[in-house]
């Protein structure tokens, strides 16, 4: 497996971890189970994700209903037993969603290699030719843990790659979150988008799965299955600004070998182009395409649709 060559840049400093105090007792405990889940064998593991699958289901009745909407007009073809088939799997794929966290957080090297493989490392070695950084795209899977923790294995250790996120309220699961995604040289909060520029100019990896609706103000709309949603520009402004390549990259869990493979797709040729919502279409496609070759990974309970264009009715309403 090729190798790439790290971009020189200093890494950030750990955050202390939070104090155990009564008030954080309930996130440390959280924090306790995940430990403990990371270290669950697959076999049972996946015995367990059919109960909690079930429970999910009782639990998150809002975030399903979000869900069943989402699949009903982005799968209009179905029938409806096959739509209540796929929010079914989809609530079992998140349910093992569970343990793949856990695992991509603190389970050994070795384990992870034994679960997962890489492919396509070298269109990533290709696109960071001459010290180029990279932006990898990638969409909300229900195993994109599991992605990133297999993509920096593949990768120099002295490779700077961080991942834009959204911080979490709490400061105990915040920490754990960062901490757990040690593989990677920082995690850069989705409103420091500067931190994110710095890294691409500097030959460095971003990690971005920008296939969230923040608003109006920060999109454009674009089809999705079919659908006008409102878009990020930072996929079309980053490398805008940066000049980076744009590499798509897929995680995918393979149901019947039991193993995940995390694939990595040829860089976006002439990516900018002058019109954002064109590339910002194309990237949309690039997606569709690989949700629909496994739907039921893919993060259905998002309100992907809420901004709707100008004069058109709610979505979920």
């Amino acid at each position: 497996m090729p190798m790439i060559e790290p971009a020189i840049t200093p890494s950030p400093p750990v955050p202390p971890r939070p104090a155990c105090t009564l008030r954080n007792l309930p996130a440390w405990l959280a924090v306790g189970l995940l430990w403990l889940l990371g270290k669950t064998p697959q076999w049972l593991a996946l015995a367990l994700t059919v109960p909690l699958a079930a429970l999910l289901r009782f639990g998150m009745r809002r975030r399903c209903k979000i869900a069943r909407r989402n699949i009903e007009r982005c799968f209009p073809a179905l029938a409806e037993a096959e739509r209540d088939r796929l929010v079914r799997d989809s609530c079992r794929a998140l349910a093992r969603a569970v343990f793949e966290i856990a695992w991509a957080w603190s389970a050994s090297d070795a384990f992870m290699h034994r679960l997962s493989r890489v492919e396509g490392l070298e269109n990533l070695v290709a696109a960071r030719a001459g010290g180029r950084g990279v932006l990898l795209i990638t969409a909300h899977l229900s195993c994109l843990e599991i992605g990133a923790r297999m993509m920096v294995l593949g990768l120099d250790p002295g490779l700077p790659v961080s991942g834009i996120y959204r911080p979490l309220r709490n400061p105990v699961l915040e920490w754990y979150q960062n901490r757990g995604r040690r593989y990677g040289a920082s995690m850069i909060s989705k409103r420091d988008m500067r931190a994110a520029i710095r890294l691409l100019r500097s030959g460095g990896l971003v990690w971005y799965a920008p296939d969230q609706d923040f608003g109006r103000k920060q999109s454009v709309f674009v089809p999705f299955f079919g659908i006008q949603t409102a878009t990020l520009l930072a996929t079309h402004r980053l490398p805008l600004m940066t000049g980076c390549a744009v590499v798509p990259m897929f995680p995918v869990y393979d149901e019947t070998a039991r193993r995940y493979a995390i694939k990595f797709l040829p860089a976006l040729e002439s990516f900018p182009g002058p019109d954002a919502t064109a590339d910002l279409a194309r990237v949309s496609a690039i997606m569709e395409q690989h949700i629909r070759c496994a739907p039921q990974q893919y993060w259905w309970i998002h309100r992907r649709f809420k901004t709707r264009p100008e004069g058109e009715e709610g979505f979920y309403a």
